[in-house]
C-alpha cells in the first residue's frame, strides 16, 4: 500500500506546477469572438501549448476560471451594469508575418502602423478575463503583442518557453506573494485610475457630443477596467490563503544570486519549495480518472489550523485555491464569511473608483452591496493580512485522501526531498546537480525546522509570513525586493499611451503597441498624432492597386477607421455640415478631410479613402 501511495504521489507530481493562486484557465473555441455565456460547460479543450503564442489566441473562459468569476462576482457587488462585462472585440490592424505555434505557422498578431496595415485581426475578450493576465502574460503590452517575445531578462528568445509557467513565469511568480503583490496591485490600480481619468476628459470634451461617440468612451473605458482586473490578480491572490507570507525570491531572475549562472534552475527550485507551501491541490489533484483521491492540502483546503491575521489583530478562518466555492454570501455567518467580505470590500472599492473615475461609459453605477465597506485598496486593510505560523506548519507538508484513508507526507521527508528535484528536471527543464540537491535538501530541512519551532512558541504569530524563514537556496524573501522604484523590467509604461515619458528600455515601443490595439480607446491620441503626421499615407495605400486581395481590405479598413474620426461632410472648408462634427473636431481641432454626401459617415470615410 505504501508503495503505491507513493507511486501516486509521484505520478500526480511530475505533472505538477509552481503556485498560481485561484485557478486561470485557457480554452480553445471554435468561435473565440462570442460571449462567455454562449460557451457551453465542458465545450472545449485546453489551450495546447498552454503558454506564449497560443494562449493570446484565445479565450480564458471555462470552468475553472476562479479569477475571471471572482471579477464577475465583484462587478456584480460593486454595482457596474452588466454591460461593463460584454466581450470587447478589438480590430487590430497588423502585418501578415508569420508565427509558428506548435507546427502550425499563424499570423503575428503584433500591431503595426496603420498605414503599413496588411491584415485585421478580432482580438475578443471581457475585462473579466484579464484578471487571469499574469498567469499567462508578463504584462498588458505582452499580451496586445500576442505573447511572441520572451520579456524575460535571461529567459532566452523561445516565446513559448518564456511564458510557460512551470519553467519561466512560476519561479518569477513572487509578486503573487505578499508583500510584493502590493507594489504590483498599486501600480496597476494607478494605471488604471489614469486612464480613466483620460477617459473623462475624452467624455468632458466631446460634450453635448458625447452620445455619438460612445464607441470611443465604452472603448477607453474597457482598457480602464482592463487595467483594473490585471490589478485584480495580485489583490485576488493576496486573500488566496496560500499567497499570505513572503515566497522567497523576485520577478527578476537577475535577482537569484548565482556564482555559476543557474539563476533559473535555482529560482525554479525555489518556486516548488514555495508552492509546496502554498499548499498543492491546484497541481495535484489532476491525475488520470482512475485514481480515488482527494487533495485536501492545507492552505488550499478548509484546515482548522489554517488562519489569517488582520493588522489590527482580529484572526479568521481562510481557504484557498480550487475553493472559491467555499467562499460564502456576504451576511452568511459561515465560518469564511470575514475573509469574503474583507476580499469583496477592497475589490469593489477598487473597482469602483476606476469605473467612477472613467464617467460611467457603459450605464451608471449602482449602490454597493450591502455588507461591504470602502476603503483604500492600496492599504493594509487589502494588503495587511498575513497567515499564522500554525497555518504554515500544515503548509508545510503535502496531504491528501487516498482508498479511504488519509496521508501526510512532510516537505523535508525523504520522499519530498527526493521528488522535488526530480519535477525540477522533469517539469521544469532543470539538471540539478547533486550539489544543487544537497542544498536544496538542508535548506529545506532548515525551513521546515524553523516552521516547527515557531508554531510550537507563537502559534498565532506571523513571523514566518513576515520574512523569518531567512534565505532559500540563496533567495531571500520577497519583501526585501519589494522596495526601490522599479517592479520588473517588464511591467506596462507609464501612461499616457503611446506618448509615454516612461525611460525604461523599450517603454516607448510598448506603449505605442497599447495604444494601436486599443485604437479606439485612444481617440484623442491619434487624433492629435495624424494633426502632426497627416491622413495621406493612409489613403495612397489605400489606393495602391499592387495590394494584395488581403492587404488592400486591411489598406481600405484601416484608412476609413481614421477617416471618418477627421470627416466633415461637405466639399471643403465653405461647405460642409456644422451639426455633424467628428470626434477629431473636439478632442484635437482637425485636421479634416471633407467628402459630400449623401451616406453615413463610415461610408463616406470610405468613399474618401478610395474604397468601394
Amino acid at each position: 500500500m505504501r508503495r503505491f501511495l507513493l507511486s501516486a504521489l509521484v505520478l500526480m507530481t511530475l505533472v505538477s506546477r509552481p503556485a498560481a493562486a485561484w485557478e486561470s484557465v485557457c480554452y480553445e473555441r471554435p468561435d473565440p469572438t462570442k460571449e462567455p455565456s454562449e460557451y457551453p460547460q465542458g465545450s472545449a479543450s485546453y489551450c495546447s501549448p498552454p503558454a506564449g503564442p497560443n494562449t493570446a489566441r484565445h479565450r480564458w473562459v471555462g470552468t475553472l476560471d476562479e479569477h475571471r468569476r471572482l471579477w464577475e462576482l465583484t462587478r456584480e457587488k460593486a454595482g457596474l451594469p452588466a454591460e461593463s462585462s460584454a466581450t470587447v472585440r478589438l480590430r487590430v490592424f497588423t502585418s501578415d508575418a508569420p508565427v509558428s505555434v506548435d507546427g502550425q505557422q499563424l499570423l503575428s498578431l503584433q500591431p503595426v502602423p496603420f498605414a503599413e496595415a496588411v491584415r485585421v485581426q478580432v482580438r475578443a475578450f471581457t475585462p473579466g478575463e484579464l484578471a487571469q493576465l499574469p498567469d499567462f502574460s508578463y504584462a498588458l503590452w505582452d499580451w496586445a503583442t500576442g505573447h511572441e517575445t520572451c520579456p524575460l531578462p535571461g529567459a532566452g528568445p523561445d516565446a513559448t518557453l518564456c511564458h510557460d509557467f512551470a519553467s519561466h513565469m512560476g519561479p518569477v511568480n513572487s509578486n503573487h506573494f505578499l508583500p510584493q503583490g502590493g507594489r504590483f496591485y498599486a501600480h496597476y490600480h494607478a494605471l488604471a485610475l489614469a486612464r480613466a481619468r483620460e477617459c473623462k476628459a475624452m467624455k468632458d470634451a466631446l460634450g453635448a457630443a458625447a452620445g455619438r461617440f460612445g464607441t470611443y468612451l465604452r472603448g477607453c473605458e474597457a482598457e480602464a477596467l482592463s487595467l483594473e482586473a490585471v490589478a485584480h490578480h495580485y489583490l485576488q491572490d493576496a486573500w488566496s490563503v496560500g499567497h499570505m507570507w513572503q515566497r522567497w525570491g523576485s520577478p527578476e531572475l537577475a535577482d537569484f544570486p548565482s556564482d555559476t549562472g543557474d539563476q533559473r534552475d535555482r529560482a525554479v527550485l525555489v518556486a516548488l519549495a514555495s508552492g509546496l507551501l502554498h499548499g498543492a491541490r491546484g497541481v495535484l489533484q489532476r491525475v488520470p480518472e482512475w485514481t480515488s483521491y482527494d487533495v485536501n492540502d492545507a492552505l488550499c483546503a478548509p484546515h482548522p489550523a489554517v488562519e489569517f491575521v488582520t493588522p489590527s489583530g482580529e484572526r479568521f478562518p481562510a481557504i484557498g485555491d480550487d475553493y472559491l466555492e467555499v467562499l460564502p454570501p456576504l451576511g452568511s455567518g459561515d465560518t469564511y464569511a470575514p475573509q469574503s467580505e474583507r476580499l469583496l470590500s477592497c475589490a469593489t472599492s477598487g473597482m469602483r473608483a476606476v469605473y467612477a473615475a472613467a464617467g460611467e461609459n457603459h450605464g451608471p453605477l449602482a449602490p454597493v452591496a450591502e455588507g461591504l465597506r470602502s476603503v483604500d485598496p492600496t492599504g493594509p486593510e487589502c494588503f495587511g493580512q498575513r497567515v499564522t505560523n500554525r497555518a504554515l506548519l500544515e503548509g508545510a507538508a503535502i496531504q491528501f485522501r487516498l482508498l479511504g484513508k488519509q496521508v501526510r507526507l512532510d516537505v523535508d521527508s525523504r520522499v519530498v526531498g527526493w521528488m522535488v528535484p526530480t519535477v525540477a528536471r522533469e517539469t521544469g527543464e532543470v539538471p540539478v546537480p547533486a550539489r544543487l540537491k544537497n542544498e536544496f535538501r538542508l535548506g529545506l530541512q532548515r525551513v521546515v525546522s524553523l516552521t516547527r519551532l515557531m508554531a510550537k512558541e507563537r502559534p498565532e504569530g506571523t513571523e514566518l509570513a513576515e520574512g523569518r524563514f531567512g534565505t532559500f537556496l540563496g533567495a531571500r524573501p520577497n519583501g526585501v525586493y519589494a522596495s526601490g522604484g522599479v517592479l520588473a523590467s517588464y511591467v506596462d509604461p507609464a501612461l499616457p499611451w503611446p506618448g509615454t515619458a516612461d525611460a525604461a528600455p523599450e517603454a516607448k515601443t510598448r506603449a505605442q503597441a497599447l495604444a494601436r490595439v486599443f485604437h479606439q480607446g485612444h481617440a484623442g491620441d491619434w487624433c492629435r498624432a495624424f494633426a502632426a503626421e497627416g491622413l495621406g499615407a493612409l489613403r495612397a495605400r489605400a489606393t495602391d492597386t499592387t495590394l494584395g486581395v488581403d492587404a488592400h481590405a486591411a489598406a481600405c479598413e484601416a484608412c476609413s477607421e481614421f477617416a471618418v474620426r477627421h470627416l466633415r461632410v461637405g466639399t471643403g472648408p465653405a461647405s460642409y455640415d456644422t451639426a455633424s462634427e467628428p470626434v477629431c473636431h473636439y478632442l484635437s481641432a482637425g485636421p479634416y478631410v471633407y467628402q459630400p454626401g449623401p451616406g453615413t459617415p463610415e461610408q463616406l470615410a470610405r468613399a474618401w479613402c478610395g474604397c468601394p
